[in-house]
């Protein structure tokens, strides 16, 4: 396992000024001692090109998070998005909930990907890390910045999570058995029971899994329960089945199909609530959370997801890689109001999408000079509805109880059709000094329906209408020697903003005549990376420019797109084995989010603009057990308009012990029982108003233990 852990390239801490000495004293270093370093096994990833690249030839901030350190992170009781969080610099931290609203990166949007199949939409829903469970997770593979490669989302990066298959043709099992509680109540206690099974000949090799997870109340620092997240979603009294089968077949020599299916299925069933009463005004106002909630529709996502992917890699001459890929899914929202009036109506929404998808990319090499080409296309469909709850049950219980009365159109019917054509190109100039470059064209074409939200609504006609995009790349990565790189990247990226709601509010916003533009976003980086025998580097800067931002109204939907914003900022990772035992590591992110206002450049929203961070690990590594000591910080932040986010620290232990038999696996979250609002709570507070009932606080300390053996 040491030698495992020992050849992962883990991610940085100390904001980005701290870790530029450290930086500039290691690059002196490797300078003087190039010849007593070798380079490490190279990872090789498709998340920057489409087809399998290594990371040392990519001009561009790629991150390789490998299964050791994903088993790591969730045996010492992380969730998928604390994962990543805890990994990569430029990432936000971690709602606490199922949303990963603003959690960003390098301060803007991403596109997460399972087995290279977008999770994007176009009415997207930040859900998309709420996808699978770490125990069917090989790799992850992270682009820092925006990329022309792929479509629409990816304005801050792309996240490419691959799951587990089968290696071996012998039949193999793994079985998983957790345990988490912080010791406040009989109702603090959350477990997952995992099991798997792979194997398979030289012709067909699979693997079929299951992971279940139970979570109960969290508790803040103080035992408190946490205030349910009625906004975007908690994940308290929740329960999770994570199904997934992978086949790998040898079709002939060079010739390859991979299919993957998923059932995930995610709901909470809480009997916790927001207790409402009446003031002295006869308003309502919210007390406290209470025990005997219950409602028709709670916060849950489920997702079934089919996808194919053939390989061949003598097509004509070229190397092949096709995929179509088919997705369904279901967004439920909790019973929501935010009080202060003499009534309480609440609703709370389903949202649906239903998404085709076709890949294809053809790759030719010509001595020193490499093309790969292709078409995407999808078709994506979203409908959604609105429960409305009877008003006089949930008035006379304070807003515990809520039976549906009715149910109501929440956004109009949305179909997309899109079609993208694409070329990169590189060339080796020498064999150390690469050049790349590319574009894509992107058209989409969109169709609202007719809307009503209800009989006594004004009737909103829909209509079409289309955009396109054209997206260039270009970037150079020169090899100062054999373990270190030097880069310089231009990239475009776009975001098309929500039509569900921009369209369909009323019949002064003709779709026809009314066209909502898409963002477009130029990124610029520098960088650098290294991986020698004992220390491992990246760090790069960034400077993003987009013609527009999305405005909304102060019903939070969209009013259309406003002022240009831009992000800059830096991020950085080392990591020194200090002894074949003891590493050390540090890493940091610095980030400044700003809009284009009368006046000239100002501090963007409080509501999206990321937050520096910074984080530092020391781990110790032996052959029967392994223990790490983590921390993450999130800085303070305050835009134009005096919102503040107030920073916190959280530290992490988490290890591992060999048994005869399996292992243990063991962690304590927040070891210092750090009292905290979530920076995602202090977003809510912004958007939707100041009031107690969006204080999510962080969890408190909890402790966690579990046995995993393969066989």
């Amino acid at each position: 396992m040491k030698a495992s852990i020992k050849n992962r390239s883990f991610k940085y801490s100390a904001i980005a000024l701290a870790v530029a000495a450290t930086t500039t004293a290691n690059i002196a270093v490797a300078a003087q001692a190039e010849e007593q370093y070798t380079s490490t096994d190279e990872s090789m990833v498709v998340v920057s090109s489409r087809t399998p690249k290594a990371i040392s030839d990519i001009p561009g901030t790629v991150w390789f998070i490998d299964a050791a350190q994903i088993e790591e992170q969730y045996r010492g009781g992380l969730n998928l998005d604390e994962i990543l969080a805890a990994t990569i610099p430029s990432l936000d931290v971690s709602s606490g909930g199922r949303t990963h609203s603003g959690q960003n990166l390098r301060g803007r949007s991403i596109m997460v990907m399972i087995d290279g199949v977008s999770l994007q939409s176009v009415r997207s829903i930040s859900r998309q890390l709420d996808s699978i469970d770490p125990f069917n997770i090989e790799r992850i593979e992270v682009l820092s910045g925006a990329s022309s490669i792929y479509g629409a989302g990816a304005s801050g990066g792309v996240v490419n999570i691959v799951t587990k298959k089968a290696h071996a043709e012998d039949v193999q099992f793994e079985s998983y058995v957790s345990g988490t509680s912080g010791f406040n109540s009989d109702e603090d206690f959350d477990y997952k029971l995992a099991q798997s099974i792979a194997g398979g000949n030289e012709k067909v090799r699979g693997r079929a899994s299951v992971a279940y997870t139970k979570t109960q109340g969290y508790f803040d620092a103080d035992g408190t329960i946490v205030t349910p997240d009625i906004s975007q979603g908690s994940t308290q009294f929740n329960e999770t089945v994570d199904l997934m089968g992978t086949l790998q077949i040898n079709l002939a020599e060079g010739q390859n199909l991979n299919l993957l299916a998923q059932y995930y299925d995610s709901q909470q069933d809480s009997p916790y609530g927001l207790f409402f009463e009446k003031d002295s005004d006869g308003n309502y106002q919210f007390v406290e959370v209470r025990d005997g909630y219950s409602a028709d529709r709670q916060q849950g996502t489920q997702r079934v997801m089919l996808s194919a992917q053939y390989s061949n890699t003598d097509f004509f001459n070229h190397q092949l890689i096709a995929e179509i890929s088919y997705r369904t899914e279901d967004h439920t929202f909790t019973p929501y109001t935010a009080g202060g009036s003499d009534s309480l109506v609440l609703s709370s929404s389903t949202q649906d999408t239903d998404i085709l998808s076709v890949k294809t990319a053809l790759n030719k090499s010509y001595d020193a000079l490499s093309l790969t080409y292709g078409v995407d296309g999808f078709i994506d469909r979203f409908d959604s509805d609105n429960a409305i709850y009877d008003q006089t049950t949930t008035e006379d219980t304070g807003g515990m109880v809520n039976v549906i009365d009715r149910i109501e159109g929440r956004y109009p019917g949305v179909d997309t059709y899109a079609l993208a054509g694409f070329i990169q190109a590189e060339y080796e100039l020498t064999p150390e000094w690469i050049l790349q470059g590319g574009y894509r064209y992107q058209y989409l074409n969109t169709k609202i329906s007719d809307f009503q939200k209800n009989e006594s609504s004004d009737f909103v006609p829909g209509g079409e209408t289309d955009y396109a995009e054209n997206l260039f790349n270009l970037g150079t990565i020169y090899h100062l020697t054999s373990s270190s790189q030097v880069w310089a990247n231009f990239s475009q990226g776009f975001d098309l903003a929500n039509p569900a709601k921009y369209y369909g509010k009323d019949a002064s916003v003709n779709v026809n005549d009314t066209k909502l533009e898409g963002i477009k976003t130029d990124s610029y980086e520098i960088g650098y990376r290294s991986d020698w025998d004992s220390v491992s580097l990246q760090t790069a800067a960034y400077y993003s420019y987009s013609d527009g931002s999305i405005e909304y109204a102060d019903d939070q939907s969209i009013s259309g797109i406003s002022d240009p914003k831009r992000v800059y900022g830096a991020e950085a990772q080392v990591s020194y084995w200090a002894t074949d035992n003891l590493q050390l590591g540090t890493a940091g992110h610095y980030v400044v989010s700003e809009i284009k206002a009368d006046t000239g450049w100002e501090d963007y929203e409080a509501m999206e603009a990321s937050t520096s961070k910074a984080s530092a690990w020391i781990g110790w590594y032996e052959y029967d057990y392994s223990v790490k000591l983590q921390s993450q910080t999130t800085f303070d932040y305050t835009d134009a308009d005096d919102r503040k986010l107030d920073g916190y620290t959280v530290v992490d232990l988490v290890g591992n012990y060999q048994l005869p038999v399996g292992s243990l696996g063991f962690g304590i979250k927040n070891l210092l029982n750090e009292d905290y609002l979530t920076t995602w709570s202090q977003r809510a507070i912004h958007w939707y108003g100041d009031s107690p009932m969006y204080e999510y606080k962080g969890r408190g300390r909890t402790f966690t233990l579990n046995y995993q053996v393969s066989y």
